[in-house]
């Protein structure tokens, strides 16, 4: 699985990042899993291939069975932080970089099976692939 990176200049002056990941690998609207676990599997595949980490940023759960009706897993860089670390003290620095990448997948109610409804490949970072 190779990747390689290209730099988006919006007309917005935001820079975004995406990277060319064999289309394979890449999540799609609509694509069906069998389970959360499944989905969350696949997405972190991609996002090795990608080079970036990811996090379940939200989980909603039914209110009577307590299962997971949705998930939200998005690029470990989203959100906006910094370390109360000062950067010149850190071997390895890295902040939040409000990252937008994410995929969100629900529970089909009828067939129990998993579907990916929304999907953000942009990244506002430089990814690697060979940190992954």
């Amino acid at each position: 699985m190779e990747s390689v990176f290209r730099r988006e200049d919006a007309s917005d002056k935001i820079t975004q990042y995406s990277c060319d990941v064999e289309e394979e690998f890449v999540p799609k609207v609509g694509m069906w899993f069998e389970s959360v676990e499944e989905a969350g599997k696949f997405y972190k595949e991609y996002a090795k291939c990608a080079g970036f980490s990811t996090k379940i940023r939200n989980s909603n759960r039914c209110k009577e069975t307590k299962e997971i009706k949705n998930q939200l897993i998005t690029c470990n860089r989203e959100g906006r932080w910094t370390s109360e670390v000062p950067c010149a003290e850190k071997m390895n620095p890295i902040c939040g970089a409000n990252c937008p990448a994410r995929i969100y997948v629900h529970v089909d109610k009828k067939t129990r099976n998993w579907c990916i409804s929304k999907v953000v490949l942009n990244h506002s970072h430089p990814c690697c692939p060979d940190k992954a």
